[in-house]
């Protein structure tokens, strides 16, 4: 895990989800103001995939992210609310984007009444079917930033990590041999199948490593909370992440 385990990318803000979150809803201080717009650059994508798919429009998708940005920047009494004891912090956010999506398509309605600002995100309308979209997005989520640390090691460490399993991804019946000679002309190294195989495999093993410190990551309440291999493993299965390959990351994160 040596590998990693030191980065300090804008990937990685070295603040759980559950802290930023929590600093963010406080009124002043640098650290809080920090919070908010890391907290804003770090879930942009994933709240607006969800946008665009509850609303069908990218335009609304990306006026409502602009809403939600206000809220946030104006410390709206959602993140003042926020309790890591009430549930995940994945489960919140979708709780309080459902709020908004509720609200757009009431005011789109001419609704006499939308959800007032004080409604409680903790207990949202939902369905399993919105349930199993937002998980979706937030697994992709993870994934994404996985492979982002995957790129920053290959950028600090100068090891193709990234450039060969992407390659790799994108070319799924390439052998080793053609890569071998693909990345030699690419980046002028002299590769064999044999070194492009080993790569692969640390690279495949990195890329689950990331994966599982961002699950965990993602579970805490405080930064130096210890989350335990049970709880990590629970989101994986319930994510639909844990196969064998992550399983024997997890093995791996145990042993730190």
């Amino acid at each position: 895990m040596s590998d990693f385990s030191n980065l300090a990318s804008r990937f990685q803000f070295g603040s759980t989800r559950w802290s930023m979150v929590l600093d963010a809803g406080k009124v002043q201080g640098d650290s809080a103001a920090a919070a908010r717009n890391e907290l804003l650059v770090h879930y942009h994508d994933a709240v607006y995939r969800y946008l665009v798919v509850k609303l069908g429009d990218p335009d609304a998708a990306g006026e409502l992210f602009s809403r939600f940005a206000e809220r946030v920047l104006e410390i709206h009494p959602f993140l003042q609310r926020a309790d890591p004891e009430k549930g995940r912090f994945r489960d919140y956010l979708r709780a309080v984007l459902s709020r908004m999506v509720i609200d757009w398509y009431r005011q789109q309605a001419k609704a006499p009444q939308s959800l007032p600002d004080e409604a409680d995100p903790t207990q949202p309308e939902t369905s399993a079917t919105e349930e199993a979209e937002f998980r979706k997005l937030w697994t992709e989520e993870l994934m994404n930033h996985a492979w982002r640390g995957l790129e920053e090691i290959e950028r600090t460490k100068g090891r193709p990590y990234h450039s060969l399993l992407l390659y790799k991804a994108q070319n799924p019946k390439v052998r080793s041999e053609a890569m071998a000679r693909h990345f030699t002309t690419v980046l002028g190294q002299q590769f064999t199948a044999d070194n492009i195989r080993k790569l692969l495999q640390r690279g495949h093993e990195l890329l689950n490593d990331l994966l599982v410190e961002e699950v965990a990551r993602s579970l805490k309440r405080e930064p130096n909370e210890i989350v335990t291999i049970d709880r990590i493993e629970e989101e994986m299965v319930e994510l639909q992440l844990l196969d064998a390959p992550r399983r024997a990351a997890l093995d791996r994160y145990r042993q730190q």
